[in-house]
């Protein structure tokens, strides 16, 4: 069996690693190669894992032509049994040599915009894609309802993400944290990420027991924005803002007693999330994208994205047994959301329909 799947994001998002992760599911069972847009972080993280290459052209620079002959080369060369996109353009582009080179097309859908209701989505998903894989029951419509689906909110490897003791109490000394509890909080800085609104429910608690600890590189929000803003609210010697990428990001989630995701958009493939949890962290979350599908009682909530209801729910979870709480929360991590645990059930899925 040869599966080709297609990873034609720019960037190092959830989605790409859900899709990297279905093929590693795949090669298990699959003779797998790659399709992806050459030194981009997918083309990277395949060099890197050994999983063999195709180039092909980004669908989004440019005219549509170019994308479209590097993909029927990569199918000429590699000559699959079934194709996974995780997005349309390519997924388009499958579609038209679907009959040519005889493969089953599936879909993984984690794209914030949702599955769009167009005719030639509609047609599409109807005529040619064999089976789709959703990130969020929210994406399920008309396009997909009778389409053989199965919903995969994130997959984590709790190998790579585990609670380390010794990580736990270099990272806190590194933080001078000491006996008070440290929050933390990690991803991009991107206003869709909520900093700003993190940062006003931290000053609404009223209490100095406790230290955020903010990961993440800029994006489309500087850091010296954000350390303004803690100004502001008088709460920059609460708040440890740590701009530069940390090598093992597990070490500090350890030392974490509590996550927080404070999203106020996206977050339709859980990812970080999944990663604390599989570091013995439990999880207070805003309730957007796929979030309140997986954050749940009791290691965690989900509440709207709001300050003050976003400031009582960590105030809450301060007053509770955080360690028993993060016990719980790597058995949800490695019971319904490991590698080890969906890998069989993404293989099943898609291999039953080939």
């Amino acid at each position: 069996m040869r599966a080709l799947v297609v990873l034609d994001e720019r960037w190092n998002s959830a989605l790409t690693d859900l899709g990297f992760k279905v093929a590693l599911s795949l090669s298990r069972e699959c003779n797998v190669s790659i399709a992806a847009i050459r030194d981009f972080p997918a083309w990277r993280r395949a060099k890197k894992e050994g999983i063999p290459l195709l180039e092909i052209a980004d669908p989004r620079k440019g005219l549509s032509l170019k994308p479209f002959l590097t993909f029927k080369r990569s199918l000429e060369k590699f000559k699959p049994n079934l194709v996974v996109t995780i997005r349309g353009d390519e997924m388009l582009f499958g579609a038209l040599l679907k009959k040519s080179f005889g493969y089953r097309l599936f879909r993984i859908h984690g794209n914030a915009r949702g599955v769009r209701n167009s005719l030639l989505n509609r047609f599409i998903h109807r005529k040619f894609v064999d089976g789709v894989i959703v990130s969020t029951k929210k994406f399920i419509n008309s396009v997909i309802s009778s389409v053989p689906k199965l919903t995969i909110h994130g997959i984590v490897d709790t190998n790579m993400f585990s609670f380390s003791e010794s990580g736990k109490r270099a990272f806190r000394k590194r933080l001078k944290v000491g006996e008070r509890k440290l929050i933390g909080v990690v991803g991009r800085l991107d206003p869709v990420k909520g900093h700003r609104l993190l940062l006003r429910a931290i000053s609404k608690l009223r209490r100095d027991d406790f230290v955020l600890a903010v990961v993440g590189e800029e994006k489309n929000t500087k850091l010296s924005e954000l350390k303004e803003l803690s100004k502001k609210l008088n709460i920059s010697d609460r708040v440890i803002f740590i701009g530069n990428r940390i090598e093992r990001i597990s070490d500090f989630m350890s030392a974490c007693d509590l996550a927080v995701v404070p999203s106020v958009g996206s977050e339709v493939v859980v990812r970080a999330p999944l990663e604390f949890m599989a570091c013995k962290t439990a999880v207070v979350s805003t309730n957007v994208g796929a979030l309140p599908e997986v954050i749940r009682p009791p290691f965690g909530v989900a509440v709207e994205p709001d300050e003050k209801k976003l400031s009582s729910a960590i105030n809450r979870f301060l007053d509770v047994d955080l360690e028993k709480l993060g016990e719980l929360a790597r058995e949800v991590a490695v019971e319904k959301y490991s590698f080890s645990s969906l890998s069989p059930v993404i293989n099943s899925f898609i291999l039953d329909r080939v």
